[in-house]
């Protein structure tokens, strides 16, 4: 298993396995991220985070994924984000901006709510232009372990506990969501817009992952679906985290030779750990929220 990196406070590259995107160092106060091609590895207070993306063609002219990861001013905060951005030429651009420009308003807040309900104003905004996106939000609040989800549109993320060594999906059934009002009503329907909120014990993990997996099909020419793809998890090796991505996808692609070949995909991987906020983070936070945020986002 790959050996962490450990720089207090920045998202320190510990991961690149494939022709990778190499991003700089992403301190506290800085969203990083893009639509460009990425397999990397991050260390964060509690929590480590592999993102693994590969874009097919010019994402700018025809949509396509979009990966974000911010920290806040001490570092307790991490926030991700996974969406599958539909739009073509200039309003791919300006949706996943302001996807990116929410990020960088929210970096300090604990509860991604305020971050949910902008995005939905912002789709329906986008929605006359053509534009619209599915999305994947994650939120870790490292004193309390807590790990935030909001699925707006993505098949169900697969979560793991250390405790039994198994992986489940996280969905919600319908009764649960009967009467509840959404906060992303204009970004999808009631049934497909799931959110939780959990504890994470060390070793737990989280995977979130693009419909074009679960639209993969298997050696016999069935869809994957979400159940498939738990399926493929559950036969991977849950202690080499850093491998899970790539291992994921080559298993996909050994199935039958088409797949993930035409269409974009991304994978997260969350895995909660010991590794503690520094002190010296908590003492600069103040200073770092007079001096503003910083975007190291590549969009284009």
């Amino acid at each position: 298993m790959t050996e962490m990196t450990s720089v207090p406070c920045d998202l320190t590259t510990v991961a690149t396995n494939i022709e990778a995107t190499v991003p700089e160092e992403v301190k506290c106060m800085e969203v990083w991220g893009g639509c460009g091609a990425v397999s990397q590895g991050f260390s964060r207070p509690g929590l480590d985070v592999w993102i693994w993306s590969r874009p097919q063609g010019d994402s700018a002219a025809a949509g396509g994924e979009l990966h974000l990861l911010s920290s806040c001013a001490s570092g307790r905060i991490t926030r991700m984000l996974v969406a599958d951005v539909c739009a073509h030429g200039s309003v791919f651009a300006e949706l996943a901006g302001s996807l990116r420009d929410m990020m960088l308003r929210n970096l300090n807040q604990i509860r991604q709510t305020r971050f949910v309900e902008s995005m939905s104003r912002s789709l329906h905004d986008f929605a006359p232009k053509g534009g619209f996106s599915t999305a994947l939000i994650a939120t870790y609040f490292a004193p309390r372990r807590t790990f935030s989800l909001c699925n707006t549109g993505h098949p169900p993320a697969l979560h793991y506990r250390q405790s039994d060594r198994s992986w489940t999906l996280l969905k919600q059934a319908p009764a649960d969501t009967v009467g509840r009002k959404s906060f992303a009503a204009d970004v999808t329907s009631e049934a497909e817009y799931q959110q939780f909120e959990f504890h994470l014990e060390t070793g737990d993990m989280v995977i979130g992952y693009s419909n074009t997996l679960a639209e993969c099909r298997d050696a016999d020419g069935n869809y994957l679906g979400v159940d498939g793809v738990l399926d493929r998890v559950r036969r991977l090796d849950a202690t080499a985290p850093d491998e899970l991505a790539t291992r994921l996808v080559d298993s996909i692609r050994d199935e039958r030779t088409e797949n993930l070949q035409a269409e974009d995909a991304t994978i997260l991987v969350c895995q909660a750990t010991d590794k503690r906020v520094p002190w010296k983070d908590n003492l600069m936070a103040p200073l770092r929220l007079l001096t503003g945020a910083t975007d190291k986002t590549r969009l284009t």
